[in-house]
């Protein structure tokens, strides 16, 4: 609502204050009524608009308090500490926190927006993370802003210019902002320091290498502790109870719920699944999972639900076990989470010896397989189970994100003494800039070992990267170019549908890339245009011009490319389709626009011709 339809929805509000004798309380009850929206700001621009009309509607408009449903609506993420600041600084005033978190809003868009031009990128998007989660909110509410018709169904929405790119730098931005957020997190668990993040904490901070947020496997498990202690009452568990003999009952009821919720072992043929360390997975699409992820759910849904039940997780052999810490009086015993409810609970005394004397271990060294543990093991265990699952999982797209948060976890609990696993680690991994120059780069400081090793390889993917973008790709000269960035074409030999968001005069590929590929036996060799490539299956290729047959973009196939093709938006801002553009073009991204200059003015010269 905003100063113009004041009188439509509270007429009372812009009546002569003469005419009318309303008392400040009522005011701020008319006020109080207007809803508060995250992303529409017909609200606060109502409130604004008040704080114009008169002294005592001003009045009643300038109450901090009136403006923490607004705040709350539009800001469920925040840095900690910088939210404590503001508190204080601004006296819990919600109006003045409100205002300086949208100033701080309009600096973190005007970033994002200055982001889509390559040259300098990296350094500005550098400065955005550390904004942390006080930008989260901005950025995620432009990421989910309105695209162009043709993408959305939507012909009446308001699309800003460049949005589908806007959009993907969004998504990356806050994929690197909870990558950070994990970094930081992780590395005060080293040391002989008291720890201060708890297992559960830590093991939900797996997540945000896939861009959840941090706090959402949080409240995932909150909603599931919830429901699992309506369970327990219903099944009159003594929650509160600080008898011994009650807790193992206790635990085998929480199994029950758990199992009641479809957790439970992972079939064989999935259990190196990478989607299984995760927590938003396993915690929603994978809830037949492995040990160390049931024990995860059952150590939050013990210390959740019962107060006298504290539960650990277990270093314990070939299998996550959870440790359960007993009253004086009561022996304490472990707790098989992966097991049936017969066989949940090993007793110290008689079960764990004969299971450890099966497995070969020396009774001299039962205690450190039988102690409560912290976080720093379980996340280096979820580490090792990573880099088993990367090497027995084929998925590539899920194992970038996996691998780099075994890395991370890797070089912040251990170091990297000899600098070798850095650089094994990085080959299975795209070195991507922006992670070079946001969170690794954060990383860099805080390890142990193999500083120096992370920074060169750092170093020298953004030297690349700042090289490759002085590069501005002219059409002057001899040598001619026959197709341009945005055309869709078919490949001559293997039939994909690819879209070109790049082109070189001539093969620039390794003389061992071109030997592989077979580019000698290509009618004109390596000597003709070669062009960088995405291709419909999500992949990128280097194809030469011999093998491009120019097809149209229809509008299903532009549709196709925007939801199979993530890479397609950031490349791309729109889409002209056939037959309403000739034989239809993408729309190229301010990056593109400035690195092929000419390609915009040919593709129109190009389709006229062609058809």
């Amino acid at each position: 609502m905003t100063k113009s339809n004041l009188s439509t929805s509270y007429p009372s509000l812009t009546t002569p204050f003469s005419m009318v004798a309303l008392s400040l309380d009522i005011y701020v009850s008319i006020l109080e009524q207007i809803p508060a929206h995250r992303v529409d700001h017909d609200g606060v621009s109502t409130l604004v608009s008040c704080l114009q009309t008169s002294t005592q509607l001003r009045e009643a408009a300038l109450g901090g308090t009136l403006w923490q449903p607004h705040y709350a609506a539009r800001y469920l993420y925040s840095d900690k500490e910088s939210e404590a600041h503001r508190k204080i600084i601004h006296n819990s005033n919600w109006r003045l926190m409100y205002i300086e978190r949208r100033r701080q809003d309009k600096v973190a868009l005007q970033l994002l927006r200055d982001i889509l031009r390559r040259e300098g990128r990296y350094k500005l998007a550098a400065t955005l993370v550390s904004m942390s989660l006080d930008v989260w909110d901005a950025l995620d509410i432009q990421r989910s802003s309105p695209v162009p018709a043709q993408f959305s169904g939507s012909p009446s929405a308001t699309v800003a210019p460049f949005a589908l790119t806007l959009r993907y730098w969004a998504e990356a931005i806050l994929d690197t902002i909870s990558r950070r957020f994990a970094i930081l997190q992780w590395s005060c668990l080293r040391g002989e320091k008291e720890q201060p993040v708890s297992f559960v904490d830590a093991f939900a901070s797996l997540s945000c290498f896939f861009g959840i947020p941090p706090g959402e496997v949080q409240a995932q498990l909150l909603t599931l502790g919830n429901n699992c202690r309506e369970y327990l009452i219903k099944h009159e568990c003594r929650l509160d109870s600080t008898e011994g003999s009650d807790l193992p009952d206790i635990c085998i009821k929480i199994c029950s719920f758990m199992h009641e919720q479809g957790f439970g072992a992972v079939e064989p043929t999935r259990f190196y699944d990478i989607s299984n360390h995760f927590p938003h997975l396993y915690l929603t699409t994978h809830k037949r999972s492995i040990p160390l992820s049931l024990v995860h759910v059952f150590v939050f849904l013990s210390r959740h639900c019962c107060a006298s039940l504290y539960t650990s997780p277990v270093e314990f052999p070939a299998r996550v076990l959870a440790h359960v810490s007993s009253p004086p009086g009561s022996d304490d015993f472990l707790v098989d989470v992966y097991a049936s409810n017969s066989k949940a609970i090993l007793s110290l005394r008689s079960d764990v010896p004969v299971m450890l004397t099966r497995l070969g271990i020396s009774p001299d060294n039962f205690n450190q397989y039988i102690s409560p543990c912290g976080a720093a093991p379980m996340l280096l265990r979820a580490a090792r189970n990573i880099l088993a699952s990367f090497r027995n999982d084929a998925s590539r797209s899920t194992a970038q994100s996996a691998i780099y948060a075994a890395v991370c976890i890797h070089l912040l609990l251990t170091g990297d003494h000899d600098g070798q696993f850095i650089a094994h680690m990085l080959s299975h991994v795209d070195l991507d800039p922006l992670y070079c120059s946001t969170f690794l780069a954060d990383m860099q400081p805080l390890l142990p070992h193999g500083r120096q090793r992370l920074a060169y390889f750092c170093k020298a993917a953004l030297e690349s990267e700042e090289q490759q973008a002085a590069i501005v790709h002219s059409r002057a000269g001899e040598a001619s170019v026959a197709h341009y960035v945005g055309m869709i074409f078919e490949h001559k030999a293997y039939q994909y549908i690819g879209c070109i968001f790049g082109w070189d005069r001539t093969c620039s590929a390794t003389e061992e890339w071109q030997t592989n590929m077979n580019v000698q036996r290509l009618d004109r060799g390596p000597d003709q245009p070669f062009y960088h490539v995405l291709s419909l299956d999500g992949g990128q290729r280097y194809v030469a011009e011999d093998n491009v047959i120019p097809i149209a973009l229809t509008q299903e196939l532009a549709h196709r490319f925007y939801k199979e093709v993530p890479l397609i938006a950031r490349y791309f801002s729109d889409a002209y389709t056939h037959p309403e553009s000739c034989r239809g073009r993408w729309k190229l991204s301010p990056e593109l626009e400035l690195a092929y200059p000419d390609d915009t003015h040919y593709s129109t010269i190009f389709d006229e011709y062609m058809v």
